[in-house]
């Protein structure tokens, strides 16, 4: 589906994901070292923050935790799955508490097998998984990006591939 098709059901709460294929620069063969680590079928995932009328992404990527727009992540398209989160504004809070913190690369390639200590460095399924518990939506203990995809569609069972315009 197009960006622009589903642009305006995108809900802050909802969980976005990637899936790089290529290897075309350095910064895709980091990724693919993380799927391979991670054995993740997905290489990223974020959760969207809808504000102003724009859709955001709130991502843990190195080197930190930022907010970027949706529409100048599309190259290679995403996933989307909409989590009917409630989307509190203490959930918001948290969420956007973490913008700005540090990205680890450590904890993102020992996911599959530790649970990250409680601090201020994060990788991006343990945020989007903390930041959607907020909001009452257990995703698991295990922070990779395919097991935060494979729990929220335990809870949602839809995912929708979005292209992005041609």
């Amino acid at each position: 589906m197009q960006y622009q098709e589903i642009r305006s059901k995108i809900k802050s709460g909802d969980i976005l994901a990637w899936s790089h294929r290529g290897i075309r620069s350095f910064r895709d063969l980091k990724i693919w070292m993380v799927r391979l680590f991670t054995r993740s079928e997905y290489s990223h995932v974020g959760i969207a923050w809808v504000v102003g009328g724009r859709v955001f992404v709130i991502e843990a990527v190195e080197p930190i935790v930022r907010i970027f727009p949706l529409s100048k992540l599309l190259d290679d398209g995403c996933y989307w799955i909409p989590m009917d989160a409630e989307w509190k504004p203490s959930t918001e809070e948290l969420a956007l508490e973490c913008v700005g913190d540090k990205y680890s690369v450590p904890q993102a390639i020992q996911a599959p097998f530790n649970t990250p200590p409680v601090d201020k460095l994060w990788q991006c399924a343990e945020m989007v998984a903390t930041v959607s518990l907020a909001d009452g939506i257990n995703l698991g203990k295990t922070y990779t990006p395919s097991a935060i995809v494979q729990s929220a569609l335990q809870h949602k069972k839809h995912l929708e591939y979005i292209d992005a315009e041609k």
